[in-house]
């Protein structure tokens, strides 16, 4: 019985151990590549290559906006000094593939964008704080692909 006992719950487990690996969502708890911006800085557009995409399905993640697929953990966690400017934000990808946009702002709000030039997505935050923007840079589909992050203020 004991052993059958055993049996049962190393069944459960292996059943469960999928489900669980199929549940994460993005998490900023650990940083991404850093960027460093001030809102003079990108008056003129910064650029930055990055793979788009990931394993994270993020249809599946019911706390975040949007569909298509990421990394876990953030491509960029960006910090940004505004200046006291009060300037607009932009973060725009330009890709050959369907790319889509991730983004935890420093005031802690999730926004999410995709298509706004074609198949390209961008995000502009007006008046944007300063502080820390962790950045993902997914797919809309489960593929990869190069692309580029671009920064700028308006």
């Amino acid at each position: 019985m004991n052993t059958l006992f055993r049996a049962a719950i190393l069944a459960a487990f292996s059943l469960a151990l999928p489900v669980v690996a199929s549940a994460a969502c993005p998490s900023y708890a650990v940083s991404g590549a850093p960027l460093s911006y001030d809102a003079e800085q990108v008056w003129t557009a910064q650029s930055t290559p990055v793979v788009a995409g990931g394993d994270i399905d993020l249809g599946q993640c019911a706390d975040l906006p949007g569909n298509g697929h990421v990394v876990e953990n953030p491509d960029f966690t960006m910090q940004y000094n505004d200046l006291g400017m009060g300037r607009a934000l932009e973060l725009r990808v330009s890709a050959s593939c369907d790319t889509v946009l991730l983004v935890n702002t420093a005031s802690g709000e999730w926004l999410f964008n995709d298509d706004t030039n074609g198949s390209d997505p961008a995000i502009r935050i007006p008046a944007a704080p300063s502080g820390q923007y962790d950045i993902w840079v997914g797919t809309f589909g489960p593929e990869t692909c190069d692309a580029e992050l671009s920064v700028e203020s308006f």
